[in-house]
C-alpha cells in the first residue's frame, strides 16, 4: 500500500507571545502522511510538550472513532505522521488539536483538504471542540497569510465577532462544535462546485 500525504495550515499563535504585533500570530503549515506500519503515531517540527499532548489526543480520537469516521482499520494498518514544515518556529499549546486530527483524518482517508484552509481549536478524547485563546490574532494571521476558510470553536463566536470587517469579509469563517462536524463541513467545503485543491 502507498503513503499519502496532505497538507494543512494550522492557525496557531506565538504561545505566551501575544503581545501587539503587527502580524498578530502565526500560521503554521502541518502536513500529514499514512504509512504501512502498526498504527503508530509520530509528531515533528519542534513541537513542544503541549503539542504533543494535543498530537496524542488527536490520535486517540481518531482511534476511538475510527468506524463513526469511516476509517475502518486504517488506524491499525498505518502509522501517521504528522510534521510541521515552518521548523523554525516552536509549536507548542493544545490549540492545534483539531487540526491534527483533521489533517490526520485527511491522510487515512486519502481525501484533499481545501486550499488555504486554517483551523484552531482544542479537541477532547470525545471529539469536542473546545474553545481557545488568542483568536484575534490566530485570525488576523490567517487574514495576513493568504487564508480563505478558518474553521473554529463555535465557543469563540463573541471573539470572531470583534474582528475588524476587513478580516472577516475576507475569510470563509466556520464555526464548529466537534470533530465531526469540522470533517462533514471541510469535506463539503472540497465537494462543492469550483473548490480549490491543494
Amino acid at each position: 500500500a502507498s503513503a499519502w500525504t496532505c497538507t494543512a495550515s494550522t492557525g496557531t499563535g506565538r504561545p505566551s507571545t501575544w503581545s501587539p504585533h503587527p502580524r498578530g500570530g502565526h500560521v503554521s503549515p502541518l502536513e500529514a502522511v499514512a504509512v504501512p506500519g502498526r498504527g503508530v503515531l509520530r509528531c515533528s517540527g519542534r513541537v513542544g510538550p503541549e503539542g504533543q499532548e494535543a498530537a496524542d489526543v488527536a490520535f486517540s480520537v481518531l482511534r476511538a472513532r475510527a468506524p463513526v469516521l469511516g476509517l475502518g482499520e486504517l488506524v491499525a494498518r498505518y502509522d501517521l505522521h504528522l510534521h510541521y514544515t515552518d521548523t523554525e518556529v516552536g509549536k507548542d499549546g493544545l490549540s492545534s488539536g483539531l487540526a491534527m486530527a483533521l489533517a490526520g483524518l485527511s491522510a487515512y482517508a486519502q481525501r484533499p483538504l481545501p486550499a488555504r484552509l486554517a483551523v484552531t481549536g482544542e479537541v477532547t478524547l470525545s471529539g469536542e471542540v473546545r474553545p481557545v485563546g488568542g483568536v484575534h490574532e490566530k485570525l488576523v494571521a490567517a487574514y495576513l497569510e493568504g487564508m480563505r476558510i478558518v474553521v473554529h470553536p463555535r465557543r469563540n463566536l463573541q471573539e470572531v465577532a470583534a474582528l475588524p470587517p476587513e478580516v472577516t469579509g475576507r475569510l470563509r469563517l466556520i464555526a464548529v462544535d466537534t470533530l465531526d462536524e469540522a470533517w462533514r463541513v471541510v469535506r463539503a467545503t472540497v465537494d462543492a462546485p469550483g473548490a480549490t485543491r491543494r
